[in-house]
């Protein structure tokens, strides 16, 4: 009975932080669109619009690495590390530390957080309604396919915008700059082993016909209890 209750608490918690997220990205994406269409190419308010916001839901997105490492959800430590990590380093080390309009009203911000803030509507939405038991093909479809366009996307709006920052970074501290173009060289090896991670995850899940080969079964943001109790 104890466990039972432990395993409802967990998935409570899960489907309100997955549900909370969803919220919080929505808000980043309907923001920017609204942005756009009052003020067309003019970006100059752009971070004032959605900065902070943007910065608390991706600062939120730690406990995606907690929740690994303590086994809540079945997703590997390295490839949540390596996400979240990335997007901080934008967040706090490029958009919030540089109040310069190349860095904060660029339209590689606007390519950076349409292709974030669409992928995390999407992959959050998918993971609220897997705890709930709710398939929709539609949004799995969507979860395992868009990555192909917005992952090469939100890479190259954030290397725009942590070259836009080089300048102002080497200002503050020559090993500043160096440690922004050390993550930069980064990027493609880690771009590399989270693309051909998501192509493996699309195969296994929608099979090679681009079917749905074991929905039910894919839920990462599921806990290991909510998974056992679907066999």
């Amino acid at each position: 009975m104890a466990a039972t209750k432990s395993n409802g608490v967990v998935e409570s918690y899960l489907v309100a932080y997955n549900a909370a997220s969803f919220v919080g990205w929505g808000y980043v994406l309907v923001q920017t669109v609204l942005y756009l269409l009052d003020h067309g190419t003019d970006l100059s308010g752009l971070f004032d619009r959605i900065g902070y916001p943007l910065i608390c839901v991706q600062t939120g997105a730690v406990l995606e690495v907690m929740h690994s490492l303590v086994g809540l959800v079945r997703s590997g430590v390295l490839t949540a590390l390596m996400q979240v990590y990335s997007r901080l380093l934008l967040v706090w080390g490029t958009l919030y530390m540089f109040d310069y309009p190349e860095i904060r009203a660029s339209p590689a911000l606007v390519l950076m957080v349409f292709a974030w803030s669409i992928t995390e509507c999407v992959r959050y939405s998918h993971y609220t309604l897997s705890l709930l038991d709710i398939e929709v093909p539609a949004l799995l479809y969507l979860r395992y396919t868009l990555f192909y366009v917005l992952y090469p996307a939100g890479v190259t709006g954030e290397l725009l915008e942590m070259w836009a920052a080089l300048p102002h970074a080497a200002t503050i501290h020559p090993l500043l700059k160096t440690f922004f173009i050390v993550n930069m060289v980064n990027y493609p090896p880690v771009l590399y082993k989270l693309y051909t991670h998501m192509i493996r995850q699309r195969r296994k899940i929608l099979g090679g016909a681009g079917k749905p080969a074991n929905a039910s079964a894919e839920k990462v943001g599921a806990s290991p209890a909510a998974k056992k109790k679907k066999l």
